[in-house]
C-alpha cells in the first residue's frame, strides 16, 4: 500500500424528501458510510477530494482515512452511482474496513510483454478485465500482472494458471479464461 490519504467529509442529515438532491445542488456528493464496526451515517463530500482518491493507481480499491468531524474511519469506496445523462457522480457508498480482516475485491488484470501469438499476427484479448482476490487491506495490489510472452496463437490463460500477487489469493468458483490470443481474420494460422 502507498501513503495514506485523508478524505474530509461533512455529516449530512437525511431528510424525508430528497436530502441527497439538495447536497448535489450544493455541488457536493452525498454518500453513506457503513461497516460492521459502525452504525451507518450519511455524509457529503467535495467532488475534487473524492476524485483525488479515485485517481490513484488503486482506483476504487484505494484505502483512505475518512475524517468526519473529530472521528476517523479507515474506508474504501464500495459503490458509486452516476447521472446517466451528465455522467457525473451522484452518490457514493464508503465501507469501513478492518486492517486485520481479509477482504474480497476485484482487481484489474494487465498483461505484460508481447505474446508469441501476437508475433504471428494474433490479437491479444483480456477476456476478464478484473479478477477477484482475497487479502488484507495493506496487501491490496493495484493490478494483477501476467507475463504473456509464451502464450501462443489460439491459446488462453485461465485463472488457475495465473499467479496471485504476494499475500493474496484468487477467489473463484469455476475455472474461467482471463487472457487469450485470437487469430485475426485473414491472419496467419498457428504452427
Amino acid at each position: 500500500m502507498t501513503e495514506q490519504m485523508t478524505l474530509a467529509a461533512e455529516p449530512r442529515t437525511v431528510g424525508v424528501k430528497r436530502g441527497g438532491a439538495k447536497t448535489v445542488r450544493a455541488g457536493l456528493i452525498p454518500g453513506v458510510v457503513y461497516g460492521s464496526a459502525v452504525e451507518p451515517f450519511a455524509i457529503s463530500i467535495e467532488p475534487k477530494d473524492l476524485d483525488a482518491v479515485m485517481a490513484t493507481e488503486f482506483g476504487a480499491n484505494k484505502v483512505f482515512d475518512l475524517a468526519v468531524g473529530d472521528k476517523r474511519h479507515l474506508c474504501m469506496v464500495k459503490d458509486t452511482q452516476f447521472d446517466v445523462v451528465r455522467r457525473h457522480l451522484t452518490h457514493v457508498d464508503l465501507y469501513v474496513v478492518d486492517p486485520e480482516q481479509s477482504i474480497v475485491l476485484d482487481v484489474p488484470v494487465r498483461p505484460e510483454g508481447k505474446s508469441a501469438g501476437e508475433r504471428l499476427g494474433g490479437l491479444l484479448q483480456v477476456v476478464s478485465r478484473t479478477v477477484r482476490v482475497r487479502c488484507k487491506v495493506k496487501d491490496i495490489p493495484p493490478v494483477v500482472l501476467h507475463d504473456v510472452t509464451e502464450v501462443g496463437l489460439g491459446d488462453q490463460v485461465s485463472i488457475d494458471q495465473m499467479t496471485a500477487p504476494a499475500q493474496t489469493e484468487f477467489v473463484f468458483k469455476h475455472r474461467f479464461p482471463v487472457i487469450r490470443v485470437a487469430a485475426r481474420r485473414g491472419g496467419k494460422k498457428g504452427k
